[in-house]
């Protein structure tokens, strides 16, 4: 089975963390909510978040399935999160970088861990994605944007 994994994460702007470890929210001091695609469905792996969408939504800043990631990640980071933003970070990740994605950079990571050295990087969203199959990791990146 493929999938694409996304972890969508807060760094609150009081972490002391210098080491985030995307997917162990409690050790990094993030907030974090773990999804994937499969086919045409977006669901929530650590959370109930599901919504169907036609394969086109995830090129369009203005979809319906952005503003429903929207609204539930604005909720669980108690921040606004834009529609956009978050389709900027998707398509920055998948090599496809446009107008929406200049709030964020691809920073150096492994495995999901990168480095918030003098917290850099705190007050910042940060999107981990790797697509997956037949329990293989491939093209992992991450990337930090500002929502404010």
């Amino acid at each position: 089975m493929e999938r694409i994994v996304l972890t969508w994460g807060f760094i609150p702007k009081d972490n002391v963390t210098e080491t985030i470890y995307c997917g162990d929210a409690e050790t990094s001091g993030t907030i974090e909510l773990n999804f994937e695609f499969i086919g045409e469905a977006f669901k929530g792996i650590d959370n109930d978040l599901k919504i169907e969408f036609v394969g086109n939504e995830m090129w369009d800043p203005g979809s319906q399935l952005y503003y429903a990631i929207s609204v539930y990640l604005s909720a669980t980071f108690d921040k606004t999160v834009m529609p956009s933003l978050i389709y900027g970070a998707y398509a920055l990740v998948n090599d496809e970088p446009d107008d929406y994605s200049s709030s964020f950079e691809i920073i150096e990571s492994e495995a999901g861990v990168f480095m918030n050295e003098n917290q850099e990087h705190n007050g910042k969203v940060f999107l981990r994605y790797y697509f997956e199959e037949e329990g293989e990791i491939y093209d992992e990146k991450v990337c930090v944007g500002s929502i404010d």
